[in-house]
């Protein structure tokens, strides 16, 4: 049996995503999922799950044993002396959860803003060493590409950023943070950009910030004979440029004389990362995310 092994799954959205959780009777029809407790926006694991299982069987066909072997047997193939046997999946899949969001920057365009509970969350998560720096409210740090004269402006709210003297006392812990999120993704414009453009700012203006700032887009639908619109509703989407985590995990074959199954989990992602398509309205362009994949070893 092969060992259990953890990755960790980085997602980087290139373009809208929109993730569901039904109808609204309130002001956004189509509002995306969010968790209960933070309201921070979440991909849940079975979105993950049920993609990835699709992207094996692409790449490898429906009978496959491996995929089976994976994401579990849903067409009970699987046959032993007493009849037909079903196996549950081997591999575990958390939520990916929100680490960095992006919103409008009076200076510098737009900045990548994350917060003391969303880092301790992902450094419980992954095990990576991070030490995380109290954040006052209305306060932030934040580096001279987004900052003028002692304030970050995001949207239409000022944050006073910590003086020289304060934030050299924390540079350290700063420094290896970014250096620990950034290799969350290989996308140019995060690995570029992260040093400058990331706030940090306290838990509420950061649970301000992402329940009020996501996209909400009108949508209409036309008869195509009489011109007539219809079916007016608007639709709630995640902004590209959003970085979400997922910690998943080879639990081990359940059905013996499986033994790759693992490899063939790798292959999904060569060179360690991939594009693939998240939620709905993949044919308009939403939902394009590029994932890394990395294994984690109990964390740095």
């Amino acid at each position: 049996m092969q060992q259990n092994k953890t990755y960790l799954m980085g997602i980087y959205t290139r373009s809208p995503l929109h993730i569901g959780s039904g109808t609204s009777v309130d002001i956004v029809d189509l509002p995306i999922i969010r968790e209960r407790i933070t309201n921070y926006p979440v991909i849940p694991a079975s979105t993950l799950k049920g993609v990835l299982r699709q992207r094996a069987v692409d790449l490898n066909g429906e009978k496959n044993s491996d995929v089976n072997v994976l994401f579990g047997n849903r067409d009970d193939d699987y046959k032993d002396d007493k009849g037909k046997i079903s196996y549950g999946g081997a591999m575990f899949f958390g939520e990916a959860k929100l680490l960095a969001f992006p919103v409008r920057s009076l200076k510098g365009c737009f900045a990548w803003i994350t917060c003391p509970l969303a880092l301790q969350r992902f450094a419980r998560d992954t095990g990576k060493k991070i030490n995380v720096p109290k954040v006052d409210c209305d306060k932030c740090f934040a580096s001279d590409k987004v900052a003028s004269k002692g304030t970050v402006v995001l949207e239409e709210y000022p944050l006073t950023i910590y003086s020289a003297a304060e934030y050299q006392a924390v540079k350290a812990d700063i420094e290896k943070i970014i250096a620990v999120i950034a290799d969350i993704s290989d996308d140019p414009v995060w690995k570029g950009e992260l040093a400058d453009r990331l706030v940090i700012t306290n838990d509420e203006n950061f649970q301000h910030f992402v329940t009020t700032t996501t996209e909400i887009v009108a949508r209409i639908e036309i008869n195509p004979k009489t011109r007539i619109n219809r079916n007016l509703f608007n639709q709630e989407n995640a902004p590209s440029e959003s970085v979400y985590y997922s910690v998943c995990q080879y639990l081990g074959e359940r059905k013996p004389g499986t033994e790759n199954a693992c490899e063939t989990f790798g292959s999904l992602f060569p060179n360690n990362k991939a594009c693939i398509q998240l939620g709905g309205n993949e044919t308009i362009g939403q939902g394009l995310c590029e994932v890394k994949l990395t294994l984690l070893n109990g964390g740095e």
